[in-house]
């Protein structure tokens, strides 16, 4: 099967046709032609649009796939479909499934579910036996079995336990991974301490619960000297620490939640359960923040924390309901029609940085080269008929106004369009 991109615009800092309009020709998966005009082969799909782009493959550092457990909400096929349509062709998958995934035989799971879809997985593995945060899980065991990254997701680690896996985790190079909050302060907390709280009287998440977490990693990392991603920044003070740990050498790195950057507190005042989330819609001033961080590249890298969840979740009053929302298929549409980065900077957040975070070896776009790509139009608006009727209800955008719409994905010979 061949593929006929033309007139693309190719995004990608490390090839020759970086910023420059192309027209490229694949077939079974591999790059074999790229020049000004190239004519239709054959029985070619030719992909055009009037502002098309092209980059390398982008990677989401955090999805819920809910698979085992909680089939009902997501399950690995469904999830991957979702990636694939949001322009993903990597995705991390969090291990907070039922049962968890604390042992090789769970990440070989979940990498068989996958095998021969067009976005490939990332496992995560547990960081601690159960996920309670009290004792080390088997991390050379899942990782030899193919998991990147350890986490206990929202689950708070021990100090001690923390600091054993860092000094570990150097043996064999594994990828240690934390969230931020102190479970004593944000204890039934429902949204940020500030005009959400005041304003709604619901329990606020205070900022405070953030900054103590990161000085605490901060702290434990520096003094084992590993590598660690903190995930999930959503205020000031903790961009701030993560700065100037970075400015001291440690080998840090974050992200943030896609919700963070485009929502603030105010989105929670009329109690709509979309913008429940983990952590809390913050102030303004924190949103602003965020932006610049990430242009600065404190924070590597944006995260989708996609969270389906289900009605009878959803559509109950704001204490009873879950956290979380759908967010892998909107997330480009999200960042694009902020307008806070410029395209290059968007793949830069979406692609380089999370590929370079899990060390994986990508090649340029260039000829004879498998293909590993995202194809996208930054122009056009979001085709909501791409949701399935649950993540249109409880998706937090007013997607009528989402700008930038995923053409497809290539990888390693399978391909998905959504034309």
């Amino acid at each position: 099967m061949k593929v006929l991109l033309k007139q693309a615009k190719i995004i990608d800092s490390t090839s020759e046709f970086h910023n420059k309009k192309k027209d490229i020709l694949i077939e079974n998966g591999r790059i074999i032609k790229i020049d000004d005009k190239l004519n239709k082969e054959g029985e070619s799909q030719v992909i055009e649009s009037e502002d098309l782009h092209v980059s390398k493959g982008w990677i989401d550092l955090k999805a819920h796939f809910c698979d085992p457990g909680h089939e009902y909400k997501e399950t690995i096929q469904s999830g991957l479909d979702k990636a694939a349509k949001g322009g993903f062709t990597q995705v991390a998958v969090l291990p907070s499934t039922s049962p968890v995934m604390d042992q090789k035989a769970s990440i070989d799971s979940i990498l068989r579910k996958a095998e021969g879809h067009a976005v490939a997985v990332i496992p995560m593995g547990c960081l601690t036996k159960g996920m309670k945060g009290k004792e080390l899980a088997e991390l050379f065991d899942m990782q030899k079995a193919g998991a990147l990254l350890f986490t206990d997701d929202r689950v708070a680690t021990e100090a001690g336990v923390l600091s054993n896996a860092l000094m570990y985790a150097q043996n064999f190079n594994a990828r240690i991974t934390v969230s931020v909050g102190n479970a004593s302060l944000t204890k039934n907390a429902q949204v940020n301490e500030g005009q959400a709280s005041l304003k709604t009287g619901l329990k606020g998440d205070p900022e405070v619960s953030e900054i103590i977490e990161i000085e605490r990693h901060l702290r434990i990392l520096d003094y084992t000297k590993g590598t660690l991603h903190i995930s999930g920044v959503s205020t000031i003070e903790g961009v701030n620490l993560i700065r100037e740990a970075k400015k001291k050498g440690l080998l840090v790195s974050a992200d943030t939640h896609i919700m963070n950057l485009c929502f603030d507190e105010s989105k929670v005042l009329d109690f709509d359960t979309r913008f429940k989330t983990h952590p809390p819609l913050r102030s303004n001033k924190n949103n602003k923040a965020l932006w610049l961080a990430l242009k600065e590249g404190v924070i590597d890298c944006v995260v989708s924390n996609h969270r389906p969840t289900d009605q009878d979740e959803k559509e109950v009053d704001f204490e009873s309901a879950e956290f979380g929302a759908p967010h892998l298929q909107t997330l480009f549409a999200a960042l694009n029609t902020a307008n806070n980065l410029s395209t290059s900077e968007l793949i830069e957040v979406l692609a380089e940085k999370p590929a370079k975070l899990l060390e994986i070896q990508t090649t340029g776009i260039k000829v004879d080269t498998m293909a590993n790509l995202t194809i996208f139009d930054p122009s056009l608006n979001f085709d909501t008929n791409t949701l399935s009727k649950k993540d249109k209800a409880f998706s937090p955008f007013d997607l009528g106004l989402l700008k930038g719409l995923v053409i497809g994905i290539i990888k390693k010979g399978n391909q998905k369009m959504n034309i």
